[in-house]
């Protein structure tokens, strides 16, 4: 599991509807790009992907005018792994075309899922499945199985949980603490097996949330630092190299519909020289929002003149 050096990776969506023909078209062009680590296109919201599935095989999850529902207390964690097929489709199109590429999975976590689903009469977080640590371990018992599934096709694994950086701040809002955000990640690190495997938070990360991703088993942190600058000041490079951590950098905006030249994106990988001997860059976050004047056609064409700006000033950094 070892990994050296300086690579590209994306976080997963574009601003596309969810076709075959766009699913080529993505993959495609991340492979002509030379991104090391492409993730398979996510062209469905991240929470549908995988929500859907659920309540399709009536695992006491609901879904009524666009709203997900505990429909009980206890969810059924007997079921078959949900939100893969984006992935499965990827690794056989690739197969079919002789393609080589290693594939980075995104998989949404249980706390992100969790706080999807209402279960009380309000839609505040209080009300929602995130609020209840019970839900969200039987939530995680069902993403491992997707996570086994994923793992045996898969280079990397990104556990996609932006919600963590809003109910992590100076404390945990919620009663269940730290320990149990540890214990729940690392039940998913687990189902992973060997590959590579680490967590996406986007938005601004707390010194406390910072603490508990150390301590845990993830192989990389993913985080956005081109829009929250901030967040560099969070970690050290002596305790990211002391965890054993890789540091996954968000080097370009995946939100302004500005494409950032190379020197600029070069500027945000620079900072993190002194971060260990191996680092990989990627975008902030998806590009699903990034529809510019309407148009997705526009939005997705940014993303690329991004990405390939972020793909020649990591190879500057490589070679320097």
């Amino acid at each position: 599991m070892a990994l050296k050096g300086y690579y590209t990776s994306t976080i997963g969506s574009f601003p596309l509807t969810d076709s075959e023909e766009n699913r080529r078209r993505c993959l495609e062009d991340l492979i002509a790009l030379g991104i090391d680590y492409p993730a398979y296109p996510q062209l469905t919201d991240m929470g549908k992907q995988f929500l859907d599935d659920l309540v399709k095989q009536d695992c006491g999850i609901t879904l009524s005018m666009g709203e997900y529902r505990a429909a009980r207390k206890n969810i059924n964690v007997d079921v078959e792994p949900p939100g893969i097929e984006p992935f499965l489709w990827t690794v056989n199109y690739l197969e079919k075309k002789g393609l080589k590429a290693k594939i980075k999975a995104p998989v949404t976590g249980p706390f992100t899922l969790a706080s999807y689903i209402v279960v009380g009469e309000e839609r505040d977080l209080l009300n929602r499945a995130v609020a209840d640590i019970s839900l969200i371990e039987q939530i995680a018992e069902i993403i491992s199985k997707s996570c086994k599934v994923i793992s045996k096709k898969a280079e990397m694994i990104s556990i996609d949980e932006p919600i963590l950086s809003l109910i992590v701040g100076l404390r945990v809002i919620f009663n269940y603490g730290e320990e149990k955000i540890k214990g729940i990640l690392n039940i998913i690190r687990e189902s992973c097996g060997n590959v590579l495997t680490g967590v996406h938070i986007c938005g601004k990360i707390s010194r406390k949330l910072a603490n508990i991703l150390l301590e845990t088993n993830l192989n990389f942190l993913s985080h956005e630092f081109h829009d929250t600058p901030t967040n560099i000041r969070v970690y050290s490079p002596e305790e990211v190299k002391r965890s054993g951590k890789i540091l996954s950098v968000g080097c370009l905006s995946s939100k302004k519909p500005i494409v950032e030249s190379v020197d600029e994106i070069l500027r945000v990988i620079r900072k993190f020289k002194e971060f260990g001997d191996c680092i990989i860059f990627t975008p902030d976050c998806g590009f699903g929002n990034l529809i510019v004047d309407g148009s997705r056609e526009k939005g997705y064409n940014i993303a690329i003149e991004k990405l390939r700006n972020m793909t020649l000033a990591v190879a500057k950094f490589r070679g320097n």
